[in-house]
This record gives C-alpha cells, sequence and structure tokens, in this order.
C-alpha cells in the first residue's frame, strides 16, 4: 500500500505553481527544515548553461486531460512504502500546468547527510526547476542514513521505495516517461548508478564524487557521466581504499573506460578542457546512441564542486571551487532521454 501526505514546505520552493486546494486528501504533518541552510543560488558562481528552449518547449508531448492536473506542491513529503514513512523534497518548475510532459530527476545524498543538505550542496532543487526539471530530492534510511546500494536483503528496500516514488509523481504530474534522469553524491552517486542499471525507467544517470562500477544487462546502456577530484581524500581519484572502510576501488579513469567499454563505446574519447583545471573525457557511438563522459576536477576535494563548502574550503582547488557541475549535468541530462519503448 502507498499513501503520500505533504510534511511542510520547502523555503525557497517556487510558488508560481497553480495547486488546486486539496490534493486528493493528502494529510498534513509538521517536519520543520533544517534552519539555517539556504538553497537558493550561491553567489559568485558563474551563470549556469542553458537547456535548449524554455520548460515547455524542452519538455515532452502533450499529456492526456486527465493526467498531471493535481501535482503536489513543491516542499516536504512522505510516501509510505511497504508499511514505512519515507520522505523526500520536490521542486517544481514555475510554469508546470500538466500539459506538457516535464523530464523529471532524483538527486541522491551521501552517506551521513540528508535530502536538506543535497539539495543545499547540489542546488539542484532550484536550478533544476528553472530549467524546467521536476527535482526529487529523497532521503535514505538508517542511523546514519546511508543508501543500499547493493540490495543487501534486510535494509532498507530502497529501490523499490524510488521506483514507487516515481509511479506516485507520474499519476500526478504529466511526466516524460523518456527523460527520468539519477544523480547524487558519493553514496547517492553509487546507489544513482546502480538504480539506473536495475531500473529500465532511467535514461542517464550523473556521479559526484563516486565512480561506481555498477554493470547493467546486456543491451542496456544509460547514458552515463562521471566528476571527480583529483584530490578527493575520500574516494581516491587514482585508486585505493575508501576512507573508513576496507573497500578498495580502482582509479576513477579505469571505472569510467570500463562503462566505455561494456558500452561498446568509440575507443578514442574526445578530449576537451572546458573550463580552467577541467579536463572532459567523452566517450561517443555507444549502444542505442548513449555516451559516457567524465569530468576530472584537477585539484578538486571530495566535495560537490562549486558547493557552499567547496567555495568555503581552503583546501578546494580554484576548479573545484567554481566549476558548475549542477549545470554540467544538467546539460547532460538534457541531451539524453530513453529510446521509445517497444
Amino acid at each position: 500500500m502507498i499513501r503520500t501526505a505533504t510534511v511542510g514546505r520547502w523555503p525557497h520552493a517556487v510558488m508560481g505553481v497553480a495547486i488546486v486546494a486539496a490534493v486528493l486528501s493528502v494529510a498534513v504533518a509538521v517536519l520543520p527544515d533544517r534552519p539555517g541552510v539556504a538553497v537558493g543560488p550561491v553567489g559568485g558562481v558563474p551563470p549556469l548553461r542553458l537547456a535548449a528552449g524554455l520548460a515547455g518547449q524542452a519538455a515532452g508531448g502533450a499529456c492526456p486531460a486527465s493526467t498531471g492536473r493535481v501535482p503536489l506542491p513543491g516542499g516536504v513529503h512522505v510516501l509510505v512504502h511497504d508499511g514505512v514513512r519515507r520522505s523526500y523534497r520536490l521542486a517544481v518548475p514555475a510554469d508546470y500546468d500538466g500539459r506538457f510532459a516535464y523530464p523529471v530527476v532524483f538527486d541522491f545524498h551521501g552517506f551521513k547527510a540528508d535530502a536538506a543538505l543535497e539539495e543545499q550542496r547540489s542546488r539542484l532543487g532550484v536550478v533544476g526547476a528553472g530549467r524546467g526539471f521536476v527535482v526529487v530530492t529523497p532521503d535514505a534510511l538508517g542511523t546514519p542514513r546511508r543508501w543500499n546500494t547493493l540490495g543487501e536483503p534486510g535494509k532498507a528496500d530502497d529501490v523499490g521505495f524510488v521506483g514507487a516514488l516515481l509511479t506516485d509523481l507520474s499519476s500526478r504530474f504529466c511526466v516524460d516517461g523518456r527523460r527520468v534522469y539519477a544523480t547524487g553524491h558519493s553514496n547517492g552517486a553509487e546507489f544513482a548508478a546502480a538504480l539506473v542499471c536495475r531500473s529500465a525507467r532511467f535514461a542517464a544517470v550523473a556521479m559526484v564524487s563516486s565512480t561506481f562500477e555498477a554493470r547493467c544487462p546486456a543491451g542496456r546502456a544509460p547514458a552515463t557521466m562521471a566528476v571527480h577530484g583529483t584530490a578527493d581524500p575520500s574516494v581516491p581519484y587514482g585508486g585505493g581504499v575508501v576512507v573508513g572502510s576496507s573497500t578498495r576501488v580502482p582509479a576513477a579513469s579505469e571505472v569510467v573506460r570500463g562503462y566505455a567499454d561494456r558500452y561498446d563505446c568509440n575507443p578514442a574519447p574526445l578530449t576537451t578542457q572546458p573550463a580552467p583545471g577541467i579536463v572532459t573525457r567523452r566517450y561517443v557511438d555507444c549502444v542505442g546512441g548513449s555516451e559516457v563522459l567524465f569530468d576530472t576536477v584537477v585539484g578538486g576535494t571530495h566535495l560537490w564542486p562549486a558547493s557552499p563548502e567547496a567555495r568555503r574550503d581552503p583546501r578546494d582547488s580554484p576548479a573545484g571551487q567554481t566549476f558548475d557541475a549542477t549545470g554540467a549535468i544538467l546539460d547532460f541530462f538534457t541531451a539524453h532521454r530513453a529510446a521509445p519503448p517497444t
């Protein structure tokens, strides 16, 4: 059984959405936002690269009159999945009116973090909604919170929760089923990579500060992006033991090349330097028109590039403090959609 409840409002939620007074008898409870957390744009960050067209124009085709007319408001909500209350944050484009199919981005926080902190770090709730995406930022379970990347029995059914949440949102919003995406930071990036391999409902994934070796079923090759700093002390860029664990990871470049090999991409990457301290390797001509993209942040740490934390941290490099990873991820998602159903 799945039930939803509105449990607060995000202070910076877009207020231009036309919301009917009652949303399918949604129950209201109180879950205060974290005090002192800013989720708006960060001053001094370079302008974000714009998606092609306005929200309605960049979105999919028209929806039936019976679909997407009673959306949830932006803010904090609860979905009851398998008897467990699961919270998530929602950001909605200001011009959403239910007439066009909109893309959806799931943004997963890292280990020990939560949805409120992830919104502060990635700014996807504000920036993504401003570019025409419905942005969903869920909370993991546990103390501390951690995503069940490997689907271990007896632990949280995170894949099932995300699937149920996407189904519920698709019944409330006019969602473009070919433009559903997953991103995340650290443990959230690992989970996002595993999720898109286990669920064919996702068109692309972007991993920040984690290069997880997810292996999709044969023939499935979701567009894959990774952003990783060379001075990451937690998940070593050159390979090694992940801090606080005994897990050993290969070098980030090897992991990305592995994706390109499995997805039958052109083995010769296109290498560019879009900004000082940023090296981009793009593997193209992959299965189904997919691609694999790797942004190396020279001197970047484990922090989300250009996040408030990164901009304050003297240990981070100028590239780590200023690279618009959020804009680059949204550009990548805008360029990819799933193949039409057969």
